[in-house]
Protein backbone atom coordinates (compact mmCIF):
# COMPACT_ATOMS: atom_id res chain seq x y z
CA UNK A 1 0.00 0.00 0.00
CA UNK A 2 1.48 3.66 -0.84
CA UNK A 3 1.21 6.25 1.79
CA UNK A 4 -1.17 9.12 1.27
CA UNK A 5 1.26 12.58 1.65
CA UNK A 6 0.00 15.80 2.98
CA UNK A 7 1.32 18.88 2.15
CA UNK A 8 1.93 22.01 4.49
CA UNK A 9 3.28 25.45 4.40
CA UNK A 10 3.22 25.86 7.94
CA UNK A 11 5.50 23.64 10.35
CA UNK A 12 2.97 24.13 13.22
CA UNK A 13 0.27 22.89 11.13
CA UNK A 14 2.27 19.73 10.29
CA UNK A 15 3.30 18.99 13.73
CA UNK A 16 -0.37 19.48 15.25
CA UNK A 17 -1.97 17.04 11.93
CA UNK A 18 1.06 14.93 12.93
CA UNK A 19 0.06 14.37 16.72
CA UNK A 20 -3.52 13.93 15.49
CA UNK A 21 -2.74 10.82 12.94
CA UNK A 22 -0.78 8.81 15.77
CA UNK A 23 -2.65 9.66 18.52
CA UNK A 24 -5.61 8.04 15.96
CA UNK A 25 -3.52 4.87 15.63
CA UNK A 26 -1.92 5.69 12.36
CA UNK A 27 2.03 5.98 11.06
CA UNK A 28 2.74 9.30 10.18
CA UNK A 29 6.92 10.05 8.63
CA UNK A 30 7.97 13.80 8.47
CA UNK A 31 10.03 15.51 5.39
CA UNK A 32 10.81 19.18 4.33
CA UNK A 33 11.81 19.53 0.46
CA UNK A 34 12.31 23.05 -1.18
CA UNK A 35 9.71 24.39 -2.81
CA UNK A 36 10.48 24.61 -6.69
CA UNK A 37 8.87 27.33 -7.83
CA UNK A 38 10.04 30.94 -9.32
CA UNK A 39 11.78 33.26 -6.72
CA UNK A 40 10.87 30.77 -3.86
CA UNK A 41 14.84 29.88 -2.99
CA UNK A 42 14.11 30.41 0.73
CA UNK A 43 10.22 28.22 0.84
CA UNK A 44 10.12 24.96 2.41
CA UNK A 45 7.06 22.86 2.07
CA UNK A 46 6.69 20.26 4.87
CA UNK A 47 5.19 16.89 4.06
CA UNK A 48 4.16 14.48 6.12
CA UNK A 49 3.79 10.23 4.75
CA UNK A 50 1.11 8.49 6.40
CA UNK A 51 -0.75 5.09 6.53
CA UNK A 52 -3.99 6.82 6.64
CA UNK A 53 -6.44 6.30 3.69
CA UNK A 54 -6.57 10.18 1.70
CA UNK A 55 -10.50 10.42 3.79
CA UNK A 56 -9.36 9.08 6.98
CA UNK A 57 -5.94 12.12 6.30
CA UNK A 58 -8.42 14.80 5.67
CA UNK A 59 -10.60 14.08 8.74
CA UNK A 60 -7.03 14.92 10.84
CA UNK A 61 -5.69 18.12 8.90
CA UNK A 62 -5.11 20.91 11.19
CA UNK A 63 -4.63 24.54 9.12
CA UNK A 64 -3.96 24.63 5.43
CA UNK A 65 -2.79 20.80 4.99
CA UNK A 66 -3.46 19.71 1.20
CA UNK A 67 -4.23 15.79 1.08
CA UNK A 68 -2.36 14.74 -2.25
CA UNK A 69 -3.39 10.94 -1.68
CA UNK A 70 -1.05 7.84 -2.47
CA UNK A 71 1.92 8.90 -3.18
Amino acid sequence: MRPTTISFHEDDDADATLLALEAAGHHVERARERFLGEDDDEEVVFLLLTDAGPDEARRHVVGDGFVVGPA
